[in-house]
């Protein structure tokens, strides 16, 4: 039986060819080989918002979020504590500054879209006027 033409060299898809040519013991070796070079999907995927046809995605503005989405089904605002390090003044010479750590409140919206009976809302952070983040909410029944 003739052999496919091989992959180019380094290629994973060699590898696996390779060890596969070498019997089926070797096939649940190389799926596992193979497995540990992929990119995770959470890092390869970036989320995005579809409306209507257009993609809504992190770094676009609120004004193209609404141009493309609409008004949100609820809007909310949130506290993002964000620590600080700050340095205490000695009121004595010999005495070292100290260092402590505070909280600052950064307040951020957050904007709803309804996606629909038995599809997750979508909640989208919005972050100096522009979008920071977009996850699911919660499914709705």
């Amino acid at each position: 039986m003739p052999q496919p033409p091989a992959p180019p060299a380094g290629h994973a898809l060699a590898f696996l060819s390779r060890l596969c040519a070498r019997g089926a013991g070797f096939i649940a070796l190389a799926a596992i080989a193979i497995a540990g070079t992929l990119t995770p999907v959470k890092e390869a995927l970036a989320q995005g918002l579809g409306c209507g046809g257009l993609l809504v995605g992190v770094g676009d503005s609120r004004a193209s979020l609404v141009m493309k989405c609409g008004q949100p089904f609820a809007t909310d605002t949130v506290c993002i504590r964000i620590p600080r390090v700050v340095w205490s003044v000695p009121l004595h010479p010999r005495e070292a500054p100290r260092q402590y750590v505070t909280e600052t409140c950064e307040y951020v919206d957050e904007w709803t879209y309804h996606r629909g009976p038995g599809n997750f809302m979508s909640v989208v952070r919005l972050q100096n006027g522009l979008v920071a983040q977009i996850r699911d909410g919660d499914r709705v029944p």
